[in-house]
């Protein structure tokens, strides 16, 4: 299946409100596709929780095909227009002299920044069976080609870098990788078995303050692993 869509835009006499429908569709879609599955869901049903006649979705989207491939470049877009400044901001500071403190601290601001949105968000929320979905498949389904690429590997390379810099391997070696998706996975299981991590906390919910406090908890021990794997060119490592 193809990866892009046409996507039309309202014209006089077309669809009244057209982003505003357009978004209403998407976001009833990620819901039932996360819930259903691609093949389980139908036209007919989105349309309905969306408050539409089928027809709009063709309209706007061409086939459901393009509607899948829609909601995983929605989720993409604003999860980028959150992550973006922080990774822009990293990539500046590695452009230019940075010591061990200086690399660490840009890993962490990226994690920080990922967990205030993954933890905080009530989007990620309802994004996260559709998301799920796809990396069950291992990013071979139609939207996970779309949600690993661009966003994804800007911020993976751009972690990559910084921690291949502490370690003095290059950011594509698979040590470099493999540390970069363990410091990861500090925060994002979080989000991934959210229930299950509540459940251990004893907590009804993560609040401001349990937030916090998991972005505190992921900053110190990911200070602890990177200075203690710092490359020796670094000289002697931060107690």
């Amino acid at each position: 299946m193809a990866l892009s869509y046409v996507r039309r835009r309202p014209t006089a006499g077309g669809y009244a409100r057209g982003e505003e429908t357009r978004l209403r569709i998407i976001e009833s879609a990620v819901e039932l596709f996360g819930v259903q599955g691609f093949e389980r869901t139908s036209t007919r049903e989105i349309a309905a929780l969306a408050g539409v006649n089928p027809p709009a979705l063709q309209y706007y989207f061409d086939s459901k095909e393009g509607l899948y491939v829609a909601c995983a470049e929605h989720i993409t877009a604003r999860a980028w227009s959150i992550l973006e400044p922080a990774v822009r901001d990293v990539q500046r500071r590695l452009a230019g002299e940075i010591d061990l403190e200086g690399l660490i601290d840009c890993v962490c601001t990226i994690q920080a920044c990922a967990a205030e949105f993954l933890l905080r968000s009530a989007e990620v929320r309802s994004w996260s069976l559709f998301i799920g979905r796809e990396e069950g498949a291992c990013g071979a389904g139609l939207a996970g080609q779309v949600l690993e690429k661009g966003m994804h590997n800007e911020i993976y390379a751009t972690i990559a870098d910084a921690i291949g810099r502490i370690i003095g391997k290059p950011a594509d070696d698979p040590e470099t990788r493999v540390r970069m998706v363990a410091l990861n996975g500090q925060v994002s299981i979080f989000q991934a078995s959210r229930d299950k991590a509540l459940r251990a906390l004893g907590w009804q919910d993560m609040d401001a303050e349990g937030v916090a406090l998991i972005k505190r908890v992921a900053r110190s021990q990911t200070e602890a692993a990177l200075r203690a794997a710092a490359s020796p060119a670094f000289g002697a490592k931060t107690k």
